[in-house]
């Protein structure tokens, strides 16, 4: 089978696909069409990843014509946000080529812009339903998400849920002991992004929060934002390299996925991010801020608590049994990882193409 991967800027999430779909179905050929950076420009790795490269340009039509005549596709994969490159898939190979659309985020649930430095569209609800209702199988990061999708739009195609697993290729061989104390306080780690925009990833009230409370809390960002090296007792690292940053993050008790939900609360009601999988990946127990997706992994499968607020943070951390947490993650982490799951994404392939 031969699958395109079309997306305006690569992510994460297809290579992460692409990592655990070489490895578990070494015949499947691989191409990429992508507007912006390569994987490799963007994240240090990942081209050797693909079989071929387009570079779609400024001629998004002409490219992508191009691009499917010389790889001949069995199917085309296209990743949001924007939704943009599905609905112009479709139009231009619908009927002809099986289309999956991978929502990792839904633009119509947001009232601030994808930040994946490209316009925002000026039809965005129209591309949104066109992706959605047209395409051959989609596939979101959760149920939750799901439920949204079919709240809004006509939704006919095969559906699957595939959260953002972690990789396990990159995950620690071994964990700390389950029981061990890092010290008095319970140490508190945030990695990835970080805005001064208002949106989900403005940090800086949550942030300063916990760190009034007397908490430690250390930040790996993605990348640098200098407002957050004015948080008094915040711990503000370089970013790393991936293979550091999992090498790094096993030393601490919680990884913190709590977000602001001013702006965007029905969007952070559907996520199901990175971060909370390599947190629980790297045998940390996670905490969030009641956001439904996130607070239905945590409490449901004991992996971590959902908090209801930010008060007496401390005692609330007290009150948890971080070591019975420690054991559920630690037995439960290598299957929550995409080389696990990978096969029902084949298995959807199979069934479309």
């Amino acid at each position: 089978m031969r699958v395109l991967f079309v997306q305006q800027q690569p992510c994460m999430r297809a290579r992460k696909y692409a990592v655990a779909l070489r490895g578990a179905y070494p015949s499947l050929t691989l191409g990429f069409a992508y507007q912006g950076k390569t994987l490799s420009e963007w994240y240090g790795a990942g081209d050797e990843l693909f079989d071929r490269w387009w570079d779609l340009g400024s001629d998004s039509a002409g490219g992508l014509t191009a691009a499917v005549e010389e790889f001949r596709p069995d199917l085309i994969h296209s990743h949001n946000l924007p939704d943009s490159l599905t609905a112009l898939a479709l139009e231009l190979f619908g009927g002809r080529i099986p289309i999956v659309h991978d929502v990792h985020d839904l633009q119509s649930l947001r009232q601030t812009p994808y930040e994946n430095g490209f316009p925002q569209p000026a039809d965005v609800v129209e591309l949104e339903c066109a992706a959605i209702e047209q395409c051959s199988a989609l596939v979101t990061v959760s149920e939750e998400l799901l439920d949204e999708i079919r709240a809004r739009h006509r939704l006919t195609a095969p559906t699957l849920t595939f959260p953002n697993y972690a990789l396990r290729r990159d995950l620690p061989r071994e964990l700390p002991p389950g029981d061990r104390r890092n010290g008095a306080l319970p140490r508190l780690v945030y990695q990835g992004t970080l805005s001064t925009n208002g949106g989900h990833y403005d940090l800086r009230e949550i942030f300063s929060a916990i760190v009034g409370e007397g908490l430690p809390l250390d930040v790996y960002p993605s990348r640098a934002v200098p407002a957050y090296a004015e948080i008094a007792g915040l711990q503000l690292h370089p970013t790393l390299p991936p293979g550091q940053l999992l090498a790094a993050l096993p030393d601490y008790d919680f990884g913190w996925a709590g977000f602001n939900a001013e702006l965007n609360r029905p969007h952070l009601d559907t996520c199901l991010p990175n971060k909370a999988y390599e947190y629980i990946g790297c045998g940390l127990p996670v905490l969030t801020l009641g956001h439904r997706a996130l607070s239905r992994l945590l409490d449901g499968d004991g992996l971590g608590h959902s908090l209801a607020t930010l008060d007496e943070l401390g005692g609330q951390l007290a009150a948890l049994d971080v070591p019975q947490l420690r054991r559920r993650i630690g037995a439960a982490r290598l299957d929550l990882t995409v080389e696990a799951n990978i096969h029902r994404l084949c298995e959807l392939y199979e069934a479309v193409a």
